[in-house]
């Protein structure tokens, strides 16, 4: 199976949907009993929507709690496709009205396989992290997959970039880079550890940016993630 279709498979089982309403249909709506319960991390998200790039215009899924279904239908009544991000907005206001204490991103799907993938070269040394390293505590709170530090001279962590295990084929990569060691491939060399690791361990590497981070995509992209699509979110912390 590629590298896609692992991917469409994760988001339909994630949505609770079927992996054909992710390209044709105009804009379905489901209630996945999951929806209400922690996902990732015991992050609780009651409104989830992902439109692919290869999808048919306007097509695109939205994954709610039963208390918000309601609402939603009468606004596609009102909206249809016009609801779906980016450019529409329509859905970022309606998450604020109806899930006050919720955050919402408009985040770039990336992914990337071997055959597009291109890795960097280390500007630091760059190690995985040990368990039992006294850092590891930290990262344990946020991320539960291998994380991969860049070190200067002084053995001062300058970038890291650390792994989301959001399911059993499929890997997030985050990365952050000290801002003074920016714009010097830092950042590009620790996801290339990571995104090398997620490869050999057999599971889809993908990245997720904010849409108007432009400078954030240009780390993935230069190591061959390719566009996938467009994740709308709304977390109202963990459970």
């Amino acid at each position: 199976m590629c590298a896609i279709d692992r991917l469409d498979r994760y988001w339909a089982e994630e949505l609770g949907c079927i992996t054909n309403d992710l390209y044709q249909g105009g804009v379905t709506v489901c209630t996945p009993s999951h929806r209400d319960d922690p996902r990732w991390m015991g992050w609780h998200i009651p409104l989830l929507g992902v439109r692919l790039d290869q999808a048919v215009p306007d097509t695109g899924v939205l994954s709610v709690t039963p208390d918000l279904l309601p609402a939603l239908l009468l606004l596609l009544r009102k909206e249809n496709a016009n609801i779906l991000p980016p450019p529409s907005m329509t859905i970022d206001a309606f998450a604020h009205r109806y899930i006050p204490n919720g955050c919402t991103r408009i985040d770039r799907i990336l992914q990337c396989d071997a055959s597009t993938f291109t890795p960097a070269p280390e500007v630091f040394p760059v190690c995985k992290l040990n368990e039992d390293d006294a850092q590891t505590h930290w990262y344990r709170l946020h991320f539960d997959g291998p994380v991969f530090v860049a070190c200067d001279e002084r053995r001062r962590v300058v970038a890291w970039s650390a792994i989301k295990c959001k399911s059993n084929e499929v890997w997030e990569m985050a990365v952050l880079t000290d801002a003074a060691f920016r714009n010097r491939g830092v950042g590009r060399s620790v996801v290339s550890y990571a995104t090398c690791y997620t490869l050999e361990n057999g599971r889809v590497p993908i990245y997720l940016h904010d849409t108007s981070n432009v400078a954030s995509s240009h780390v993935c992209r230069a190591l061959g993630y390719q566009p996938y699509g467009y994740q709308f979110s709304c977390e109202c912390g963990r459970k």
